[in-house]
């Protein structure tokens, strides 16, 4: 459960968690061969999310690995579909997807964070109770989580070098890549690994060691709910809207989650604002009458798109269609901040920031080059359509339709409804396999 003194101050922050034609190319060319379906979403502009992988493989050529959301450790992401007492089954999704022939690394970063705090710990993260050690800038850094070390014990093990088609370990080293599945916060954190972090073993830029990126309600151009909590708490009365009083209520909650002391959480808060994504990160600087400030972090951080290392994007949304649903009373006030500011949106995130079509606000800013597609739940009663999903679903929330419909909010029948966590990774991977990675 979340500090409560944590939610009690900044509810809002705290509720934050998170084609081409066949002509060679390798990514237009797997496209090709599992056709995408259009005309999915409420304005029809999105992909369709993935055919049933009930019974396929999931054992990709390269391994999984998973990008938490904002405000978890990686143990409260990536929950199953099993209710077990307030919650569900932890590692649900990583436990399935190894069963049927994924391997999954599932890193820990830190609950609060800036993208790029975040985005170097995903790389590498080493022992320690301070910031500075976990970036591994301590005296004898001993690496316990991250890229870096999933690679030394992925390498390490012949069957998967194997698997991978490399005949040693150092050529695993260095030619390694990841299937990386991010949710909310940890797709920027995964944004500035791939487009600034360096892999030691090659010496190259870490989106020349991604197979695919696949973005799951990512933050990828913010959220009007961390603007509005900066608002409500004065962050930018100081200097680089650090606040103190969000520092103090995050550094709590961030050594009972992690066992670290941070106390720069307040950072996180502006790193998901819609300013520092989408104009500028000097957040003392306010662009306009032909004044400079520094850049965003979507114009310094684009996807890279390199045709001699091709890297398959794809972004998947949802949003909240019925707000009055038992299950979604918790997102009320976070969805209507959001909804008042930027539109349609999951409770905490909108389906814009989601789509991440375009790199600036709304259709400006230049094209990305990610497949936008669209989730939802299903309904057996035309007369019911399915609430649609709210932003933690893809991480560890109730959901209508989990339980094959007998789970229940505050005692509704939901029978008529389905959704399952562990069904929709299960169809990514298995069609992530169908093309080849």
């Amino acid at each position: 459960m979340k500090s409560v003194l944590a939610c009690g101050l900044l509810s809002g922050l705290c509720l934050l968690s998170a084609c081409g034609t066949d002509d060679g190319d390798p990514v237009t060319g797997r496209l090709a061969a599992v056709p995408l379906i259009p005309g999915a979403g409420p304005d029809g502009s999105f992909y369709a999310a993935p055919a049933d992988g009930s019974g396929k493989s999931l054992a990709t050529r390269w391994p999984i690995l998973l990008s938490h959301p904002f405000s978890l450790t990686a143990e409260r992401s990536f929950r199953g579909d099993t209710p077990e007492g307030s919650g569900f089954d932890a590692y649900g999704v990583k436990k399935m997807l190894e069963a049927g022939g994924a391997v999954v690394y599932q890193p820990d970063k830190l609950a609060y964070g800036a993208h790029e705090t975040r985005g170097r710990l995903l790389y590498k993260k080493c022992a320690g109770s301070t910031l500075p050690e976990l970036l591994c800038e301590g005296d004898r850094p001993q690496p316990v989580d991250g890229v870096y070390l999933a690679t030394l014990q992925y390498c390490g093990d012949a069957a998967l070098r194997a698997r991978s088609g490399f005949g040693d370990e150092d050529s695993c080293r260095r030619g390694l890549k990841f299937n990386l599945i991010c949710h909310s916060q940890g797709c920027p954190d995964s944004r500035y690994m791939l487009a600034a972090v360096r892999n030691e073993f090659s010496g190259e830029l870490m989106y020349r060691h991604l197979a695919s990126w696949t973005s799951m309600a990512g933050a990828n151009k913010g959220t009007a709910q961390a603007d509005w909590t900066l608002e409500m708490t004065g962050s930018c009365l100081s200097p680089g809207c650090r606040s103190p009083l969000v520092d103090l209520v995050l550094a709590a909650d961030s050594y009972r989650q992690n066992g670290a002391l941070i106390v720069n959480g307040s950072e996180s808060a502006v790193a998901l604002s819609r300013k520092y994504m989408l104009l500028t990160t000097d957040m003392d600087c306010d662009p306009g009458a032909g004044k400079a400030c520094a850049p965003s972090f979507n114009q310094l951080y684009p996807l890279p798109v390199d045709p001699e290392q091709p890297v398959y994007y794809q972004s998947f949304s949802s949003q909240i269609d019925d707000i009055s649903h038992p299950c979604y009373a918790r997102n009320e006030l976070n969805w209507r901040i959001v909804l008042d500011r930027e539109g349609p949106n999951d409770g905490n995130i909108s389906v814009d920031s989601q789509k991440f079509s375009h790199y600036g606000p709304g259709a400006t800013g230049g094209v990305t080059p990610v497949l936008a597609r669209w989730v939802s739940g299903r309904s057996s009663d035309p007369s019911r359509p399915h609430p649609g999903l709210n932003h933690m679903a893809y991480a560890d929330s109730k959901v209508p339709g989990l339980d094959e419909g007998r789970l229940s909010c505050q005692g509704e029948d939901n029978s008529q409804f389905r959704f399952s966590r562990l069904g929709l990774y299960r169809d990514i991977v298995a069609e992530l396999v169908l093309r080849g990675y």
